[in-house]
């Protein structure tokens, strides 16, 4: 007898499961062979529906007064489904839980397309209902409407359905040996896929993709590096004209050119150079091209770091590739690299995959994993859809802290190893590009993170102080040491479930339980040292905190502050916790030498257990030194702070240096021939010396080259006359006010920034509650969602307005007519009272102008850079911040921008000029 699936959807009043109704259900009920019958019903809502909602689906608020109550339809609905399996998209999450809310008996298998599509097609990158259903060609008219996306969840379900049986057969075996005992609600979906593979011809394939065979032999760089004449590179930028498939619109810049030369002179020569390139300069191609040309003819490696991944992906996948076809016959090879944890152990996967039992966590992850094998030639969890209860197991299983590159390992042997790979591919490469993360964890590792280089181009080099302030620095909070804790007891239980699988239980067996049970005790004595010296550190800074401080606030930890009386109690505290905590880290470091001393246990999940006491042993290590160094040492090189998380209220401890300058000239530049820094925001007052000094490249050429867009005609400044200042009470509501006028003339398409996120909450409802009559929906950055997922509403819906913060400043792409506004709510200064701020402040005769004002400017420009993209693009941006006007220092914002069109008027009148602008934009 066939099974029968009913595939249905729910259209509601939004997306909060907890409050909002239900107006729309459709469902279809069949068979893999056939339909069987359809149920659509539209449902009056117990509450308004917003206008976004309204749009979105098509369904009319007039239409809705008329329909049926829920509690008419659902008897209806219940029989409909009777005896049923569940199909439906993200219905484990939203559907499925709205009704049991609403007291609607339902089957209780759920096969969720969604959690299935990130099974069986794990590098897919985009597994909305609307992807799934264009990627297996299922027809999918009418997105938003109960039976339409309840049809094509019908046509994607039996895709995948498809695709399962389609695996090897061991493959699918073992995923159905995993699920099927888990308590989720689709793990039943493997079992009848493998039942249903039985009777076809079996499907015979390595799990693990092999190899590619590909020339990994590493650099061998010229002991007498020559010089390239920078016409070569020049003829090759200029090849470009004649490749309108890979530069579409390609035209010859100056600039470009003359960027060009300058890194092939510094690459020659062996010198510092720092370049800001406007936007359109097309810098990328200006230093990959004579990177590669200097690399090829010395046979040397160039590093290219970069900041944001949008721009890793850029150089990876489109610009890197475009040079190569320049000159297909080059040779010219190139990689990205990432840091270890990125990349997936198979030894330790393998441990994993003999397990006698997984958990419904562990057995979801391996799943993916499992098939995701047959795909990457990587093994970089880019690639996989890892949430964020995913990471501490995919952590278990990545080869951080991993040592098969020095053993036997079968995967170290064959060449499968992704880590290995990796790294041999990095020393075959020309130009390898890392992230500045990963530029400078290399320094602390001394050099064994990339393969040796000589040359090096830093872009976004405006983010490299503060990047290399974070990986030079440490935190700590409360929560980390409980999952110690946590992690080591729950040795305690894994190894001795390990033990006991071990064929023979030798001597050292016997010392290993010992010590877990003395690890185990050491861990239960240290929370409540840890608990009391967290309740002194939450007393101290509540008492330090001033009279108006908010809960998010940080206490600067000086050397006044430790001659309080109070801090001697912290001190105690400290001292009494360190104990423990290294006694925690002790047993750790005994049990985990006997371990990788005694394979010849033959232990289940062995491998599994190394990395989770060798994780844990780091981390040990870390705390200690850490917090000995914020609450126990006194250093003026580094400035140290405390803070309570927001999250769950613990306290959080912290610091990191004073400057970085000196690390940097001694980790980074010292050691290399030659630096190039670049990034389109590197000066102020048209200088170079504030970066200079901040980054510690002092001696260096500088080269300036604007922009080759006519910003005059393609970009409108627009500042208030009569703005209230940001201090004052009226602020908000203005902010508000303006808002609204703005987004109504540029029918969305806008984008207001913001410095902080206490103005972004108070602003957010009041321009959501008045836009929704116009069809413009207000989204609010940690209110409708993450920066990814506001971007891509920016993107997909042309009447949006994104509230963003910090994240939004920078990195963010919105070329054409996905941004058309740019709302900057106040002037990017930083928080005065922030610590690393205040101290930094301090080394400046004048600290203002010398340095908080260079910095507000840096971040000003940046903001800016998000409106125009490409030379066809054009915008408004609102600076609403009066002082832009009234103070001395705010020509330095209006001079940094490049040669716009500038004016101010009443706020009343605002509206209209952006009107008019975009108007004339279009009409052009």
């Amino acid at each position: 007898m066939s099974l029968e699936y009913v595939a249905f959807d729910l259209e509601t009043t939004g997306l909060d499961i907890k409050q909002d109704t239900i107006i729309e259900i459709g469902a279809v009920r069949f068979t893999r062979d056939e339909v069987l019958g359809t149920f659509e019903t539209l449902v009056r809502p117990q509450r308004e529906v917003p206008e976004v909602v309204q749009q979105l689906t098509g369904i009319r608020e007039e239409e809705l007064r008329t329909a049926p109550p829920l509690e008419s339809v659902a008897g209806g609905f219940e029989r409909f489904i009777e005896g049923s399996i569940l199909v439906g998209q993200n219905i484990v999450r939203f559907d499925a839980p709205i009704l049991d809310r609403e007291g609607i008996r339902r089957p209780e298998r759920l096969y969720d397309t969604a959690d299935l599509s990130y099974i069986l097609m794990p590098s897919l990158g985009a597994w909305s209902l609307a992807k799934l259903a264009e990627r297996f060609g299922v027809v999918f008219d009418t997105q938003h409407r109960a039976l339409s996306d309840a049809d094509a969840a019908r046509g994607v379900f039996l895709a995948l359905s498809e695709l399962a049986i389609e695996l090897p057969n061991d493959v699918l075996g073992q995923i159905a040996q995993w699920l099927t005992p888990t308590a989720l609600p689709w793990s039943g979906f493997f079992r009848d896929a493998f039942d249903r593979a039985a009777s076809l011809p079996p499907v015979k394939r390595p799990v693990l993709r092999p190899p590619e065979n590909v020339d990994l032999r590493p650099l061998k760089p010229s002991a007498d590096p020559a010089p390239v004449d920078p016409q070569t590179a020049l003829a090759v930028l200029g090849s470009a004209a004649q490749r309108p498939d890979l530069f579409p619109g390609y035209e010859r810049r100056p600039q470009q050119e003359a960027m060009t030369e300058a890194v092939a002179a510094a690459f020659n020569d062996g010198t510092r150079l720092m370049v800001e390139a406007g936007t359109g300069v097309g810098k990328s191609l200006a230093y990959l091209i004579p990177a590669a040309c200097h690399s090829l003819a010395n046979q040397g490696r160039v590093v290219v770091s970069t900041s944001t991944i949008n721009l890793q992906e850029q150089l990876t996948k489109k610009d890197l590739p475009a040079v190569k076809s320049l000159s297909p016959d080059s040779g010219l090879r190139s990689c990205q690299l990432k840091g270890r944890r990125n990349y997936l152990c198979l030894k330790r996967f393998n441990a994993l995959r003999t397990s006698a039992a997984l958990s419904d966590d562990e057995a979801y992850l391996a799943s993916k994993i499992l098939v995701w094998l047959g795909e990457t030639d990587t093994g970089d969890r880019g690639e996989l859809r890892i949430s964020l209860q995913e990471d501490a197991l995919w952590s278990r299983l990545s080869a951080d802290g991993a040592s098969c590159t020095s053993d036997n390992s079968p995967f170290v042997v064959d060449g499968s190893c992704f880590m290995l790979r990796a790294r041999k591919e990095a020393e075959a490469s020309h130009i390898v590009v890392v992230n500045h993360a990963l530029l400078l964890a290399d320094i602390g590792t001394g050099g064994r993170v990339i393969p040796p280089y000589e040359h090096v181009v830093i872009d976004e080099a405006h983010n490299l102080e503060a990047e290399a302030t974070r990986q030079f620095g440490f935190t700590c909070r409360e929560r980390e040491l409980h999952q110690l804790f946590d992690a080591s007891e729950g040795i305690v239980s894994a190894l001795g479930k390990a033990l006991r699988t071990a064929p023979v239980l030798l001597e050292a067996g016997r010392e290993m339980e010992e010590e877990a049970t003395a690890l185990r005790e050491a861990a239960k004595s240290a929370r409540p040292r840890l608990q009391q010296l967290s309740d002194l550190l939450k007393a101290f800074l509540a008492q330090q905190a001033a009279p108006n401080a908010d809960r998010d606030s940080r206490l600067h930890v000086t050397k006044a502050t430790r001659v309080q009386p109070d801090w001697s109690d912290v001190e105690i505290a400290w001292e009494n916790c360190r104990l423990v905590l290294s006694d925690v880290a002790a047993h750790l470091g005994r049990l985990h030498e006997s371990l990788l001393s005694a394979e010849e246990l033959g232990m289940l999940n062995q491998e599994i257990i190394i990395a989770t006491v060798g994780q844990s042993l780091e981390a040990a290590n870390g705390f200690l030194s850490g917090l000995a160094a914020a609450l126990a040492e006194d250093d003026p090189s580094r400035v140290v702070w405390l803070e309570i998380d927001r999250g769950d209220g613990g306290i959080i401890v912290s610091w990191v240096p004073l400057e970085v300058d000196g690390l940097l000239q001694s980790g980074l530049y010292e050691d290399r021939r030659s630096v190039v820094l670049t990034g389109a925001t590197l000066r102020t007052q048209d200088s170079f010396a504030f970066l200079q000094r901040r980054v510690g490249l002092r001696d260096c050429e500088t080269l300036a080259l604007g922009s080759p867009f006519d910003f005059e005609k393609a970009a409108l400044v627009l500042i208030p006359r009569d703005m209230p200042d940001p201090g004052s009470p009226d602020y908000v509501d203005a902010l508000a006010h303006a808002v609204i006028g703005l987004a109504r003339a540029s029918q969305g398409r806008a984008l207001v920034l913001f410095t902080s996120h206490a103005t972004l909450r108070a602003s957010h409802r009041l321009v959501a509650d008045a836009l929704k009559s116009d069809g413009i929906e207000a989204l609010g950055q940690g209110i409708d969602g993450s920066p990814r997922q506001l971007v891509r509403a920016l993107r997909g819906k042309t009447k949006t307005v994104v509230l963003g913060t910090s994240s939004f400043w920078e990195g963010v792409d919105l070329p054409g007519d996905a941004l058309s506004l740019l709302v900057m709510a106040r002037l990017p200064f930083a928080v005065p009272t922030d610590p690393v701020f205040a101290a930094r402040s301090e080394a400046y005769e004048d600290p203002f102008n010398e340095y908080a004002l260079p910095q507000a400017v840096v971040r000003f420009k940046q903001g800016f850079g998000r409106l125009i993209r490409t030379k066809a693009d054009r915008g408004v941006l609102v600076v609403l911040d009066p002082r832009i006007v009234t103070k001395q220092y705010g020509p330095e914002f209006l001079r940094s921008l490049p040669g716009c069109t500038v004016r101010q008027a009443a706020m009343r009148e605002m509206p209209g000029h952006v009107g008019q602008w975009l108007a004339r934009a279009t009409a052009q």
